[in-house]
């Protein structure tokens, strides 16, 4: 069976309103039914196909595996999503899921390593020394963030 580009996308929206909810049993058969979807599409070396789309069912099915304390089969998701591709920095939030997952099997030293990696790519924690202090993108008249 095979989808087209809309209605995987509308899929992945769907999951991702599940997640946000909650709902990690609906979103995980979500995500996991784009994946199995994703290894029909085969390349000449009979490994599956990934477009970013792909990707994304797998970054998404990690955030349902770290919900449901899996770190494992978070890590897993998270190689296929990354793959070895160097992320752009709309990408940097896959090293933060990376780095929770690493340090909840107590793997450390790779998780600072994986948030590193995120600051690298342009990202800011909470807190941090490049984010205190930073001035509002948006305002309102008095001034305060919007």
């Amino acid at each position: 069976m095979s989808l087209e580009r809309q209605h995987r996308e509308t899929l992945l929206i769907l999951g991702y309103m599940y997640l946000r909810m909650g709902e990690l049993e609906r979103a995980g058969r979500l995500f996991a039914a784009l994946i199995a979807l994703a290894g029909e599409r085969d390349g000449n070396s009979g490994a599956p196909i990934l477009d970013s789309l792909d990707r994304l069912a797998h970054a998404s099915m990690a955030a349902v595996d770290l919900e449901r304390d899996d770190p494992g089969a978070a890590l897993d998701n998270l190689h296929k999503a990354m793959d070895g591709r160097v992320l752009s920095s709309r990408e940097a939030a896959l090293h933060l899921l990376r780095a929770r997952a690493l340090w909840r099997q107590d793997r450390h030293d790779e998780a600072r390593q994986a948030v590193d990696a995120f600051i690298g790519l342009g990202g800011r924690l909470e807190g941090s020394p490049s984010s205190v202090g930073a001035k509002p993108t948006r305002s309102d008249k008095s001034g305060s963030r919007a």
